[in-house]
């Protein structure tokens, strides 16, 4: 059998938890050529005549005791994409049981792991904030001073979800009923936060946008609004993302690395994660550069090669918003107010309740994409003054 007659009867499983439309899996993925399985949520829009569909809600999933539908797929599968932030484990198990090709628990642990992220790339010349494991802060708390600020974070959540800010004095009483095997402590360090986009293949750096958050995602957790703008990229930031990709041992696919940029201007590794950033990071990142993040990651997830083409892109710099699910907005009158700077603008009378606190579109009340010859910092605060947001409790 021919290599290419081979590839025509790849029978690939997704395991997906946004709209596929977002994505476009059949812009990449000959869905005539393979037999293709989609297994998780909002796939209503997906054609039964060129896919097999199964609906499950992928958070209750047992890789050790799948559901019959599910188990007959993956066993015989020969090549299972994930590309949530919250499915790469999952998917690791799966191909770990039923011996499919691809991303082991192992290999995804130090993009997923919060703690095993930061023990991975101590080495490295990019700083990053003082840590602890929780057992490990128990011992050592005694010598931190009572009002330093502090940052308690859950290992292997996402979305900011559950993380908790505050001193040393409050922590420590909050600490006490905590499993020491699920969190992990950090120090606070105060500053920018920027977020860093693109491709990587074969380590090699294909492409790269910076951008700054306006506002930031543990506060949209707590239900305020969140945006970012695209920024120049600092000089560091190429380094930083080939160095810090390196010691994770992540060398293709999607990334989004995020950096705090203190006030003396020295960046600090926060976090990496091996996948696509969420809300309209994507769709900015193309308008900005003419590439499709997502079928670039999606090309190297079934191991073909992503042809990226520079130099498409355009000079304005782009930005977004998004308000979590619940919000109370006034959006009678921003389309109009804003027209001239709007990309792209959705109002949802009845998003969907998320399960935990969500970037994506469907679970938002109002969100959109802007444009400016600079930066869109002021452009964003001005629609978030202008409907008049009411902060709400978080949606988990």
């Amino acid at each position: 059998m021919s290599k290419e007659q081979e590839r025509a009867l790849a029978r690939i499983v997704i395991l997906n938890r946004v709209d596929p439309e977002r994505v476009r899996y059949n812009q990449v993925i000959d869905h005539d050529m393979h037999e293709v399985t989609y297994i998780g949520q909002f796939l209503d829009g997906v054609s039964p005549a060129r896919a097999r569909i199964i609906t499950a809600k992928l958070s209750d999933l047992d890789p050790d005791a799948l559901p019959a539908l599910i188990e007959e797929a993956c066993a015989n599968c020969d090549c299972l994409v994930a590309r949530g932030e919250r499915d790469l484990i999952l998917a690791a198990q799966i191909r770990e049981r039923f011996n499919i090709p691809g991303d082991t628990v192992a290999k995804v642990l130090p993009i997923r792991d919060k703690l095993t992220m930061r023990m991975s790339v101590r080495g490295s010349t990019v700083r990053q904030p003082a840590f602890w494991s929780l057992a490990q802060y128990k011992r050592a708390s005694g010598r931190i001073p009572l009002h330093q600020t502090l940052v308690l974070k859950p290992r292997l959540d996402a979305a900011s979800n559950g993380i908790w800010i505050g001193s040393r004095n409050e922590l420590d009483a909050r600490v006490e009923t905590l499993r020491e095997t699920d969190w992990l402590v950090e120090e606070y360090i105060p500053g920018d936060i920027l977020h860093l986009d693109g491709l990587l293949q074969g380590g090699k750096l294909d492409i790269l946008q910076a951008s700054k958050y306006v506002n930031t995602c543990f506060s949209y957790a707590a239900g305020s609004a969140l945006g970012s703008t695209q920024i120049e990229n600092p000089e560091w930031a190429s380094t930083a993302v080939t160095e810090l990709s390196r010691l994770l041992n992540y060398s293709d696919g999607g990334f989004h690395l995020e950096m705090i940029v203190d006030g003396n201007g020295q960046p600090h590794f926060l976090e990496f994660a091996g996948r696509i950033g969420g809300a309209y990071i994507a769709e900015a990142f193309e308008l900005k550069t003419g590439v499709n993040l997502h079928h670039a990651d999606l090309r190297c997830a079934i191991g073909e090669t992503a042809n990226v083409v520079l130099g498409r892109g355009a000079q304005d710099m782009f930005g977004w918003f998004l308000f979590p699910y619940g919000a109370n907005l006034d959006c009678g009158s921003v389309r109009q107010t804003f027209d001239d700077q709007f990309v792209r603008c959705l109002i949802n009378a009845q998003p969907t309740r998320p399960d935990v606190p969500s970037y994506s579109e469907i679970h938002s009340p109002f969100c959109g994409i802007v444009r400016k010859p600079s930066s869109c910092e002021d452009v964003i605060h001005e629609i978030v003054r202008h409907v008049t947001a009411v902060p709400v409790a978080s949606a988990s």
